[in-house]
């Protein structure tokens, strides 16, 4: 591979790295746009990531082939005399005691395709020069420079200094031309060096008007420039000193712009600079608090999403977390009491059908209840009634909940997110009584039945005390007519009540009937115990998996949801700051 293509290719690779990191940066602005407030992402931040966004989208669509270069300066630095030697003609007026520069001039390497990109600059077309017919002269390896001569930054004028401003932002590589008299001015320093810190890769100073000073007097000015630029975090800038009216380091300066062009790198550097700036101050939204320990013991382990290989990834509740909620519903809808009430009213329910129709009968008479039967088969309309509305789940129950998994599940998290995994967390908070409630109804019996084997055991309770009674008037008829005499041989009575030899059959009658009775009653009862008591489990483990799924739909989701915003903000993060995903 030829050496001519390298720095051609390595620009392509830098481009696509920078297009990555754009496209993070504009996922976390529009994440960071949807949680503003007051404990929210910076509206200043927002504004400069859009800003970003959009002038780097505009300068990555335009000429890919040329880059941009500013000289900027104050009234009487030398930056225009600077310009025409660069340019090998006086394209630009000359001022030394008043501003002169007053909109921005334009020298390009090889004006093809350049078009657009003065047009987004603002360059009037009447102070754009071409080079290229001395492109065949020795300066092809300028070929693609974009040399701007900015007007004056201390220019009375308003408009110059909002250029100025804006050529600056815009600007690929920055020269700041400073005279002897003024390398210090606090002006330039603090409203143009000191943003740019962090930016040492597109910035250069060049410490012109040499020929005026001595040796020494050069070395001392630049040792405290220097001092001055460490301060400000521009120890990376190189100094270049320069005379305009000798041409002493004009060829170093114009080295420095070749290198800058050759790399084709100056565009995409000045975007990355700008870009870690503003992805710095994004960093302590995704930052992980420092705490010994997220969770205490037993509350499920570590929070987590599920990854591609199953795994629970950071950002998100405890897995046992919608289990609790679903369990907190389940008690304060009080679906315990509900379960056995129901299992009260299905064994009285049977006890008409299974049990000994005497007992039946002497607790009716001994504690008469005419309206037991209607309470009865109104008892699932009745539970209904009660789970829903305001006698169901109280609203204050539900908060309550809500607080405790805000409070013991949430892991510790940056602002804005330990607001609004709070606020989602509740956000569901007044539908969830309704949910409860519906979950709960549909849970429930369709109504009071009766199993046809209660039915079967009706008929057998039925015989058994047909045949207590028949043995019973049996019994009495031979006591009185055969025992007693009063219906002997003759009498017209017949042997079946007369003989008194026949008297073990109906005792044994009613001995059966007493005692299978008794025994059918107390198998069934138990039956119909332990049926209900297996219903019962079953219905409280369908309402239990019921409000799991409330809770996991109104509660869990919403949050983990959040959290995974989260999640998808700090791999974002990563991509932005140029960190290569874990």
């Amino acid at each position: 591979m030829s050496a001519t293509l390298m720095p051609l290719i390595a620009g392509d690779a830098d481009r696509a790295g920078l297009s990555a990191r754009l496209a993070a940066l504009d996922r976390i602005t529009q994440i960071g746009v949807a949680r503003t407030g007051p404990d929210g992402f910076s509206e200043d931040l927002l504004t400069a990531a859009t800003d970003l966004l959009t002038r780097a989208g505009q300068r990555l669509r335009l000429s890919a082939s040329h880059t941009v270069v500013s000289l900027a300066g104050g009234t009487g630095s030398g930056k225009s005399s600077l310009f025409n030697q660069l340019a090998g003609a006086d394209f630009s007026t000359v001022g030394v005691t008043r501003p002169v520069t007053r909109d921005a001039h334009a020298c390009v390497w090889g004006v093809a395709g350049s078009g657009p990109l003065l047009e987004w600059l603002g360059v009037p077309r009447r102070y754009r020069y071409a080079r290229a017919s001395a492109l065949s002269g020795g300066e092809q390896s300028m070929a693609g420079l974009v040399l701007l001569d900015l007007p004056d930054h201390d220019s009375v004028l308003g408009h110059a200094t909002d250029l100025v401003d804006k050529l600056v932002g815009l600007s690929d590589l920055i020269v700041w031309v400073l005279d002897p008299q003024k390398y210090a001015d606090a002006a330039v320093h603090r409203r143009f060096l000191v943003p740019l810190a962090g930016h040492s890769e597109v910035v250069a100073v060049v410490l012109n008007q040499c020929d005026l000073l001595t040796a020494g007097q050069i070395e001392d000015c630049v040792t405290d420039l220097r001092r001055l630029l460490d301060m400000e975090d521009l120890e990376e800038v190189p100094i270049l000193v320069t005379s305009a009216k000798t041409s002493e380091g004009i060829e170093e300066l114009r080295k420095l712009l070749i290198e800058t062009v050759s790399a084709r790198r100056a565009a995409s550097a000045r975007i990355a600079a700008d870009l870690d700036t503003v992805v710095t101050r994004f960093e302590p939204y995704g930052a992980e608090p420092r705490v010994a320990q997220r969770f205490g013991a037993g509350h499920g382990g570590p929070a987590g999403s599920l990854t591609a290989d199953g795994a629970r990834s950071e950002e998100m509740l405890p897995s046992d977390t919608e289990r609790e909620v679903g369990t907190a519903l389940v008690d304060a809808a009080g679906a315990q009491a509900i379960s056995e009430s129901l299992r009260t009213a299905r064994e009285l329910r049977a006890a008409d059908y299974v049990g000994w129709p005497v007992s039946w009968a002497v607790s009716r008479l001994t504690s008469p209840d005419p309206a037991r039967k209607v309470r009865l088969g109104m008892l699932w309309d009745q539970l209904r009634d009660v789970t829903a509305g305001p006698s169901g789940v109280q609203q204050a129950e539900v908060d309550n909940t809500l607080t405790w998994v805000a409070d013991s599940r949430v892991p510790p998290l940056p602002r804005p997110w330990s607001r609004t995994v709070r606020a989602v967390l509740k956000s569901r908070a007044e539908d969830i009584p309704a949910a409860v409630s519906a979950e709960i109804g549909a849970a429930l019996p369709a109504g009071p039945t009766v199993e046809p084997w209660w039915r079967a055991i009706g008929v057998l309770q039925g015989l058994l005390l047909g045949c207590v009674v028949v043995g019973f008037a049996w019994l009495v008829a031979l006591l009185v007519l055969g025992v007693g005499g009063v219906g002997g041989v003759g009498s017209g009575t017949p042997m079946l009540f007369a003989n008194a030899w026949l008297l073990p059959i109906p005792a044994a009658m009613i001995a059966v009937g007493l005692v299978g009775g008794w025994l059918t009653t107390r198998i069934c009862v138990r039956t119909v115990s332990e049926a209900a008591e297996r219903e019962t489990a079953d219905l409280l483990a369908d309402i239990h998996q019921r409000l799991t799924a409330v809770a996991r739909d109104l509660v869990v989701a919403p949050a983990d949801a959040e959290l995974a915003e989260l999640g998808v903000f700090r791999q974002e993060l990563g991509i932005a700051a140029g960190r290569s995903p874990a």
